[in-house]
């Protein structure tokens, strides 16, 4: 009995495994109906309440049951809040709530919303390239060029909407991420200049900029990328390549920008972060530090590692030890990591 309890544990963690693609495909389809700003500003809803909502945005009618069995879904994984009401005149009916998951979704003043992440990650192009990962076991290719013709960074170039969208994540993700920046780390106050490398829009080099007015900032890009950047004040948009030379300043900042790369790339980044910097200049580094410890910060890492993986020219996350090689061969003598929430890291390099 023991055994054929086991195998039966089995299959159900297997099939949990197999069909969890339908739980970012749920998510989605609850962010392009807007569910979840149509439940946070309205708290608890029924199910013909929600749909009233959707029908009242997009001109035509809802079916009733899709949409349930996706919200049904959805409130089993903790997206939404589900209860077992009566209405008034005596009929059991469901009625869905916001939850810490769904508010991350919606889009409002307090924070920037997640759903720009969710809607670059669920992208068919993306989708895509992970059909490739044993090609690149065997043969070394990059996956998400076989599957597209070009690597991610070419596309974007020659697909505005691909770009758009790609922008539009990077920038909801810097939003969150430098507000943690800002609180853990002081030593910006130290610098008069800095230089974000890949900065894209420049959302992250203005909020530096914006805290410590006396900065000057530096937006560093590819071509395509700064023409798109709007103005802002106190940064200059500079359009270039880091694999060549990247602008000096007293401190380089770089946000999920190695992670990008494999090391033979890094490292010519790191040296040119070297060379831009004085004796007394510092690389900040923001990026996944993969844990040693066991745990969803650890497996946050792994599953982005395999983004990488599918998604980049030799993209990988790193664990601490992958750094320090890395920082040695470029040159510099010492580093300090300030843990932030998320699954990101700040890295301090100095010479």
């Amino acid at each position: 009995m023991a055994s054929l309890e086991s195998s039966m544990e089995a299959h159900l963690q297997l099939y949990e495994i197999f069909l969890t693609a339908a739980k970012p495909m749920a998510l989605q389809a609850a962010v392009l109906l807007n569910i979840p700003d149509i439940i946070g500003s309205e708290n608890q809803l029924s199910m013909e309440e929600i749909a009233s909502h959707i029908s009242a945005s997009t001109n035509k009618p809802v079916h009733i049951d899709y949409l349930s069995r996706i919200m049904r879904l959805l409130a089993s994984i903790g997206v939404f809040t589900e209860e077992n009401t009566v209405d008034n005149r005596g009929i059991p009916q469901l009625k869905y709530g916001p939850t810490g998951l769904s508010k991350l979704l919606a889009n409002n003043e307090a924070q920037q919303s997640c759903a720009p992440t969710l809607l670059f990650l669920n992208q068919n192009i993306m989708a895509q390239a992970y059909q490739f990962l044993h090609d690149t076991v065997i043969d070394g290719s990059q996956a998400f060029t076989k599957a597209n013709g070009m690597n991610l960074f070419e596309y974007n170039s020659k697909n505005p909407e691909a770009n758009r969208i790609f922008n539009e994540a990077m920038t909801a993700q810097t939003s969150s991420v430098m507000a943690s920046v800002l609180k853990a780390y002081g030593g910006f106050k130290s610098f008069k200049s800095v230089v974000d490398v890949g900065g894209g829009a420049g959302s992250a080099i203005s909020t530096i900029v914006n805290e410590y007015p006396h900065i000057h900032g530096i937006n560093f890009d590819l071509p395509h990328v700064v023409r798109t950047a709007a103005p802002a004040k106190g940064v200059q948009h500079v359009e270039g390549n880091m694999f060549e030379k990247i602008p000096s300043a007293d401190a380089v900042f770089m946000k999920r920008i190695l992670h990008d790369w494999d090391d033979e790339h890094c490292l010519k980044i790191l040296k040119n972060s070297y060379d831009a910097i004085p004796e007394d200049g510092k690389v900040l580094i923001v990026d996944a530090v993969i844990d040693k410890e066991k745990g969803t910060k650890r497996q946050v890492g792994l599953m982005s590692d395999l983004l990488m993986m599918a998604g980049c020219i030799g993209g990988k996350e790193r664990t601490e030890e992958e750094f320090k090689d890395l920082f040695h061969k470029a040159g510099f003598k010492s580093y300090s990591i300030i843990e932030i929430p998320f699954y990101h890291a700040l890295i301090e390099v100095s010479k």
